[in-house]
């Protein structure tokens, strides 16, 4: 079996949940960014609880700045894609995968929107891959 380091989807339910959540995600891309910002808000919370303070206030308000620009998640990905793609460049001796990655890097930033939309197609396939393994088709 073909293993990419993707989450893995297995069974019937998780295939029917994971090809909702697509067509959710498909439907509103922002959607995605908008439970990453809650769910870095009530780590940060938790963060606080247990008694880290700065890191469980610099969660909060990364949380918050997600949730009021949702995109800005997006830009910091591709902006993360870039320097990894040219870290592999000069300093991975990684040439073919440094191109790739910055060619991404590039793709994501001038197209936010997109990551979400490969996110969301991700899920339909692998969801639909799972309920068609657990009828026995694969």
């Amino acid at each position: 079996m073909l293993h990419f380091g993707l989450p893995a989807v297995n069974g019937l339910v998780i295939g029917i949940i994971a090809v909702i959540a697509g067509i959710i995600i498909l439907i509103f891309p922002h959607i995605l960014n908008y439970l990453i910002g809650i769910f870095i808000i009530v780590a940060g919370v938790i963060w606080i609880i247990g008694g880290s303070p700065i890191p469980g206030a610099v969660s909060i308000i990364l949380g918050i700045v997600i949730l009021i620009f949702p995109r800005i998640l997006n830009y910091l990905v591709g902006i993360y894609l870039l320097l990894l793609g040219l870290w592999f460049i000069f300093a991975g001796s990684a040439l073919i995968i440094g191109i790739v990655t910055v060619v991404l890097g590039v793709l994501v930033i001038l197209l936010p929107d997109i990551l979400n939309y490969v996110f969301g197609i991700y899920l339909l396939v692998a969801g639909g891959i799972a309920i068609a393994h657990y009828y026995g088709l694969f």
